[in-house]
């Protein structure tokens, strides 16, 4: 019988998860830089916790199930929830809170391309702070992040907020507000019919229908917003409060990127939990969904757990990030020591092969010890597919010596070594590793 991966998932093999440690280590470092500190959240979280605020739809695409004691729990399908959930358990943290974490996290969806049932997810909130300056931060450090990944120039941020719509929605007379948003948020999905269809379906008559998805397919700058807006519905204090507030966060995030952030008004995120700013990042070329999602959800800390806390964020998957990187060639293992394969010509000489490592480890290098009985040259082939940069050969003459033979397998190239050199010469091919390049491209 023959057993593959459930439909959805995906094995990892070395190079597919070498590589994706290079968003695992970016995005830390990143996060780590703005002042954010790791967090971890359980795997499997009470469905209820869902159900509160998170929508229906969300829930329908959970992996829930009943445990043992018909608790009716799921395996995670997003992060926010759950940091939630902690941090109103700890009264004793000052505020502002940032906090980053990197788990997996599991949606029963159609699995398409950049999409799958089970990936891993970079996720970034800032509680206890209101205002553009929080919300731009938050957006700096997705921005940072997709820059320091060799993204720059490769796509867009697109930001709205969830108030202005709400107030243009309630001035041009519609009144399911959340059912219309619903639909918004497939408005780049569907086609034209099925988005109006979708919006009468809310109650919203055909003729309000269409002006609503004249607004939602047009480039509107910042600062032409509010003149837009108001054109359809009136002028609103409110709406022009809320497009102050979007011009201040845009010239701030301009602080931590170069990277172009425009206004969609089509942007409205799907999860009901979002109460102002929110954002996504798509590809430049427009063919992939969205790399990133967040916003602001001040009103989630009030449902969960009964306290005011003030909060914006954001979650990134690693599959679109992988279809992204790999066009534009920066799918790749960054190599942090310079690794090294001790050969043995003989079994017997395996505990100096050891010791030999043992050193190379120490020194800063990492390696790779023979402990199979296979000829010289089976060894040489093996320290080339492991992509090794050197091999350490050890032989009844180097142990005579009290050294090693050292090729360079990039050059072939041959240097004899004494032992208590080994040590140096290691510490200088560590320092000079950056100069050899970034590794392996995929």
């Amino acid at each position: 019988m023959k057993f593959e991966h459930v439909r959805g998932f995906r094995d990892q093999y070395p190079e597919d998860y070498e590589p994706r440690e290079v968003i695992f280590r970016t995005a830390s470092k990143a996060a780590r830089l703005f002042g954010y500190r790791h967090v971890d959240v359980p795997s499997v979280e009470y469905l209820d916790l869902y159900r509160v605020k998170s929508g229906d739809e969300l829930v329908s695409q959970t992996f829930a199930f009943k445990d043992r004691g018909g608790r009716e729990v799921t395996l995670i399908p997003e992060v926010t929830p759950s940091v939630v959930r902690m941090i109103a358990s700890r009264k004793d943290l000052p505020r502002p809170v940032r906090w980053f974490s990197f788990p997996k996290v599991w949606r029963y969806e159609e699995p398409q391309s950049g999409r799958l049932r089970e990936h891993f997810q970079f996720n970034a909130d800032l509680f206890g702070a209101k205002g553009p300056a929080a919300d731009a931060e938050v957006i700096g450090l997705a921005a940072h992040i997709l820059d320091r990944l060799g993204l720059e120039g490769q796509y867009e941020v697109r930001v709205n907020n969830r108030k202005l719509m709400d107030s243009f929605l309630t001035g041009v007379g519609v009144k399911d507000i959340a059912g219309a948003f619903s639909v918004i948020d497939r408005f780049r999905k569907t086609s034209r019919e099925e988005f109006l269809d979708g919006l009468e379906a809310t109650g919203v008559d055909r003729s309000t229908a269409v002006s609503i998805a004249e607004v939602l397919s047009q480039r509107i700058s910042f600062d032409d917003v509010e003149e837009r807006v108001s054109s359809i519905m009136g002028r609103s204090e409110t709406v022009t409060e809320i497009v102050r507030e979007l011009r201040e966060m845009r010239k701030l995030i301009s602080c931590f990127t170069r990277s172009p952030v425009v206004m969609d008004l089509s942007i409205v995120r799907g999860l009901s939990y979002y109460t102002g700013t929110v954002f996504e990042a798509f590809d430049t070329a427009g063919e992939l969904r969205a790399i990133l999602g967040g916003g602001r959800y001040d009103s989630l800390g009030e449902l969960l757990a009964g306290i005011d806390l003030p909060a914006v964020g954001f979650g990134m998957g690693d599959v679109v990030i992988e279809i992204l990187m790999r066009r534009v060639g920066a799918w790749r293992v960054e190599k942090k020591e310079p690794k090294f394969y001790v050969c043995i010509a003989s079994s017997m000489f395996q505990e100096e092969a050891f010791s030999v490592a043992a050193e190379i480890r120490k020194s800063g290098g990492s390696a790779v010890c023979e402990v199979s009985e296979r000829s010289l040259s089976a060894q040489l082939k093996s320290a080339s597919s492991e992509g090794c940069d050197f091999a350490v050969i050890l032989g009844e003459r180097e142990i005579e010596a009290g050294g090693v033979t050292i090729r360079d397998l990039a050059s072939g190239e041959q240097v004899s070594v004494m032992r208590v050199d080994l040590p140096r010469y290691v510490a200088e091919r560590a320092a000079s590793l950056h100069g050899r390049g970034q590794g392996k491209i995929y």
